[in-house]
């Protein structure tokens, strides 16, 4: 079976499948004549009590297969216009006036009622005792049971607003169709290493045609202006496709961070190390190996368990005082499990604690691979210890309590795996930061100039010629890079899942971007050096698209404060870091959000503070307790966002800018609106000024420059 089948003909399919294996299974060979004709009554109740089981488990089989998707289950073929349909019709709903269909005289009505078809599982949900008598509040608990989350927004109003916004509905259905269709498909098993890799071939198609549409658009809407500055002479228009970064533009970026991390690691003597992150046997849906115990989570609930336990991680290493920095990049199995790659830049001294907390949280074996391990018999027992030297082979760790007794074991296969491995980076052997961006790019196309710069594909020997084979070789791993790119990318869209994240890092990327985004230095000597770090010296201006102009990565880190992992400032120092500048706005829904308009110089200190005070019950005495607590001052901050930009059709660009012209030529006429309204206010104050001196027994004022002439 293939997942391009359909929903419905899967099903079928599956069914069909199950009936026969329960049957194989009930019966040693198919009975030869109906129950009723056997010899035995006895024997034909019994022969008909195990097909009315077989039934019932078919139809349970079925049932389960589209359960997670509740009533939405008969659209999970819906396509892009049928769900605009739908949302539409949603949106326009009102549920005033409806009867109590919780008595039963309304039941044998309900198959006749038109919105049985239109509106999924409403009548159901109708019938259901108890429901609120105003008809807001109903649609609201409609809405919740069928999206199966809550209605964002903080008041009814606001849910009430969302509710009726056909833009809503589509986005909230169209993200919760395609999981469960993907989710369906990983229920059928036809999504893994021996069928459709990563994602299935339907959601690839639709993520094809997502990126298609988006990228149309962009193309055919630019930016105008919403003031006209006179000054401006450039009248072209860029498109969003001409300001949006790329993803190569974007991992390029990423691959200078890491080598401005793994410099800064080196310099400060701290160890390298990719860390992989697996999860238990219960999470994969259809393992390689093995029979499957798969849970039913979908790989987002995945996802969120990584994310959980790692948080945790980082959390008890916190608090023994042991900092870590690096990169996490997120991987998915062939059958849509993720799992985590880490890159960990650490102190050598920390390794122990580190793994121990790791272990803590991923307790099912440890495998602490060297960067140049022999697996040969005679180094075998050497390895026995974490101690063991660079060229000893690799070590593993069944329990907790071995690594904390330092008490492991060889591999007893030349591949076995472990939910935890610790892959040492030997710098002399390996970049750590190509041995990092190798993993992201594994999934990202970053393009040929990055894949050959992290030694994904690396260029051919000076002087030497490929023949025409190893070309070939050569054509078909980058085809078969770029496909698999392609269906990784699908899974994290339909998943709602990031590629990778710097942590134990200042937040830099956005400042960065920012930085380089403004054309002149800023006042303040702190934010102008960050500025010149970003931008690559003082030029100023515009940076031009594959201008060639590089930033100082390493030097930017370290004016922010460098790495955690090489260790906390003391309590009382002063440290300087790079926030965001925001605005109140009012989105579409009446409600208060802030929107990023720029940058905010942010120092930060440590002070002790009294938060209360206890009373000895001894001798009565009381006492103040103070605690450390954090002071946050702002320095400067920088608004890059001062100009305000309409979207526009490119068809109709030529006419939104003639209309702007003229408003911005009446504005500034002689006689224009407000031209008029500045010569009424000096008037105003001129008189104010006159009636003032008139009453006033003391010499006259100096006229001010700004004063009107009578003449």
């Amino acid at each position: 079976m293939r997942s391009p089948l359909g929903v419905q003909d899967l099903i079928a399919r599956a069914t069909k499948s199950f009936e026969t294996a329960e049957l194989k299974r009930t019966f040693a060979t198919p009975p030869a004549a109906p129950p009723l004709v056997s010899e035995s009554p006895v024997d034909a109740l019994g022969l008909l009590k195990r097909l009315c089981a077989i039934q019932s488990a078919v139809s349970s089989y079925r049932s389960s297969l589209t359960a997670s998707a509740g009533e939405l289950s008969v659209w999970l073929d819906a396509n892009d216009d049928d769900i605009r349909d739908v949302a539409m019709n949603f949106s326009r709903l009102d549920l005033t006036g409806t009867p109590d269909l919780s008595r039963l005289s309304y039941a044998e009505l309900l198959p006749d009622l038109p919105c049985q078809d239109q509106f999924p599982g409403l009548l159901k949900f109708l019938m259901q005792p108890g429901l609120p008598a105003c008809p807001v509040h109903k649609k609201r608990l409609w809405a919740e049971s069928v999206l199966g989350v809550k209605v964002p927004g903080d008041s009814l109003t606001k849910q009430m607003a969302r509710l009726s916004d056909a833009r809503f509905w589509r986005r909230a259905l169209r993200v919760r169709l395609a999981r469960e269709r993907e989710h369906f498909h990983l229920r059928l098993r036809l999504v893994g290493r021996s069928a459709e890799p990563y994602v299935s071939d339907v959601q690839l198609a639709a993520r094809k045609a997502q990126l298609k549409r988006q990228l149309q658009w962009m193309t055919d809407t630019v930016l105008v202006p919403r003031y006209l500055d006179p000054e401006q002479k450039n009248d072209t228009l860029l498109s969003l496709a001409d300001v949006s970064s790329s993803a190569s533009s974007r991992f390029a970026k990423t691959y200078a961070f890491l080598c401005a991390m793994d410099s800064i690691a080196s310099d400060a003597g701290l160890a390298a190390g990719m860390l992989t992150l697996t999860l238990e046997p219960e999470w994969h849906a259809n393992p390689s190996h093995g029979a499957s115990s798969w849970n039913g989570a979908s790989p987002r609930a995945a996802h969120e368990s990584l994310a959980k336990r790692w948080q945790s991680v980082l959390r008890d290493l916190n608090n023994l005082g042991v900092g870590i920095s690096g990169l996490r990049v997120v991987e998915p199995h062939k059958d849509a499990c993720p799992h985590w790659h880490v890159w960990l830049l650490y102190r050598p001294e920390s390794e122990q604690a580190i793994l121990e907390t790791v272990m803590k949280y991923f307790p099912h074996k440890l495998k602490v691979r060297n960067p140049s391990a022999k697996r040969s018999k005679s180094d075998a027992k050497s390895a026995a210890t974490l101690s063991t030297p660079a060229n000893a082979c690799d070590v593993i760790f069944d329990t907790l309590a071995e690594l904390k007794a330092n008490a492991g074991r060889a591999p007893t296969l030349a591949k076995e795996g472990a939910q935890v491995e610790l892959a040492r980076i030997d710098r002399s052997i390996s970049s750590g930061a190509g041995y990092a961006m190798k993993y992201l790019l594994k999934t990202v196309d970053g393009g040929d100039k990055l894949n050959q710069q992290t030694g994904l594909f690396p260029e051919s020997p000076e002087g030497e010629t490929l023949t025409q084979r190893q070309l070939e070789k050569q054509a078909q791993r980058r085809a078969a890079h770029q496909a698999n790119a392609r269906r990784v990318d699908a899974f994290r869209g339909v998943w709602g899942i990031n590629s990778g994240q710097l942590f134990g890092v200042s937040k830099c990327l956005t400042a960065w971007d920012t930085l380089r985004r403004l054309g002149t230095a800023p006042s303040n000597p702190m934010l102008c050096k960050l500025w010149s770090l970003a931008r690559g010296g003082l030029k100023k201006g515009r940076i031009q698209a594959n201008s060639g102009i590089r930033g100082d990565a390493k030097g930017f880190l370290t004016a922010l404060g460098g790495l955690a992992a090489c260790g906390k400032p003391p309590k009382g120092a002063v440290t300087v870091s790079i926030g965001r500048l925001t605005k109140e706005a009012m989105n579409g829904y009446g409600e208060e959000i802030k929107r990023t308009v720029g940058v905010t110089l942010v120092q930060r200190t440590r002070v002790m503070k009294v938060t209360g005070a206890r009373t000895s019950k001894v001798t009565g005495e009381v006492k103040c307790v103070k605690a450390w607590r954090s002071v946050k001052t702002v320095l400067a901050e920088i608004n890059i966002r001062a100009k305000e930009w309409m979207l526009v059709p490119l068809k109709n660009a030529a006419q939104a800018m003639e209309q702007l012209k003229k408003r911005t030529e009446a504005e500034h006429a002689e006689f224009g609106s407000a031209h008029l309204s500045l010569l009424a206010v000096r008037t105003f104050w001129s008189g104010v000024w006159d009636g003032v001196a008139q009453h006033n027994a003391e010499p006259q004022p100096a006229p001010l420059p700004w004063l009107l002439s009578t003449a």
